[in-house]
């Protein structure tokens, strides 16, 4: 087994560790055995747990619901033992734990009854680990987007797996949020490359925009983006990309407000125009490359060429001169053997 493999199976592990460290009965001890009727029956100590997790005795908890797991794994309290586990995770805001357990809980029980909602659970805890918007801290959109991204991808799994859960209507709205921060975050890049003058690089930022999420605010949001791109493109003086982008803003925005305006831009606009070269991008601290032009052999005067006795140029004009053929290679002696020392 690999060592990155090695630690993704050891997460799991590691995750009902921590929660059986976290705050409960001090004297909790889950190498300690499950006696009396739950220690026979599936039932008992799966109850027992519960009761224990109501109690907030979160490590005894973890305790039974463990005991279940590995003595009774065909029993149907094994499963719900698991999903009681993330749930855990869950009610203590530990959302990358909460988000591992209900993932195993879905691979490992797909058909199961409560699959949707582990299946919500997963996009649920990313969602609820998404960058903050406390007034002290920078702006959400300016940090790590990672766990939106995650949540979206929960969500959207959810949704196409689980489409008659009773959780999709939530879902749905998560996912639109989610969307629209990503949005957010997207535009501030592109704005930011805007102030740096990489035009280029601002076209391309709005135009994922427009690809990815340009279904939101029922279609608008696509035309914005395409127009922002094609003025992003005309301020690089790019003619090319900025016509191809017009010419997308009015087939996919035919209600734009712009629409006119890019109409008449269009036919202004050359149709073979081409890209402008791109300068490579300096590099600090690595010296350009520097192209070196091949050296010009100097014209051969009458006088220098080759055969020409000296002191008798010969006259300008054509000539009849062929030069000697090339210098065969001479052949070397073959290097004698060494002479043996006499024994």
């Amino acid at each position: 087994m690999t060592s990155k493999a090695a630690l993704k199976n050891s997460v799991p592990i590691l995750c009902v560790f921590l929660l059986a460290c976290a705050t409960g009965k001090g004297d909790a001890d889950l190498t300690k055995p499950v006696t009396g009727v739950e220690a026979s029956n599936a039932g008992k100590a799966y109850e027992k747990g519960v009761t224990e997790r109501k109690q907030q005795n979160f490590a005894e908890a973890t305790r039974y619901f463990e005991f279940v797991k590995n003595n009774f794994p065909y029993s149907q309290y094994a499963a719900l033992a698991e999903l009681n586990v993330g749930d855990m995770s869950y009610d203590r805001d530990e959302w990358g734990a909460a988000a591992v357990f209900y993932g195993d809980f879905v691979k490992s029980h797909p058909s199961h009854p409560q699959a949707g909602y582990a299946a919500y659970r997963v996009g649920l805890a990313h969602y609820n680990d998404r960058p903050s918007d406390w007034f002290l801290l920078p702006p959400s959109y300016e940090k790590d987007q990672a766990p939106l991204r995650a949540a979206m991808d929960g969500f959207s799994r959810f949704l196409t797996n689980y489409p008659k859960s009773e959780f999709v209507p939530k879902a749905q709205i998560e996912l639109t949020d989610c969307r629209e921060r990503l949005v957010a975050h997207e535009r501030y890049v592109a704005e930011f490359y805007e102030k740096k003058n990489e035009w280029r690089g601002a076209a391309n930022r709005y135009l994922s925009i427009a690809d990815s999420f340009g279904d939101l605010r029922d279609g608008h949001l696509r035309g914005d983006m395409l127009w922002r791109a094609a003025e992003a493109y005309r301020s690089f003086k790019d003619a090319a990309d900025e016509r191809a982008t017009l010419i997308r803003f009015v087939q996919e925005a035919p209600g734009d407000t712009h629409r006119a305006q890019a109409e008449a831009m269009i036919k202004a606009l050359p149709a073979d125009a081409k890209p402008p070269e791109l300068m490579p991008v300096p590099v600090p601290g690595v010296p350009p490359l520097i192209t070196l032009e091949p050296a010009k052999a100097a014209p051969i005067t009458p006088a220098e060429a080759p055969g020409a006795p000296e002191g008798n140029p010969k006259p300008a004009g054509p000539t009849n001169h062929v030069p000697p053929p090339p210098e065969q290679p001479v052949s070397q002696p073959a290097t004698p053997p060494l002479a043996q020392p006499d024994k």
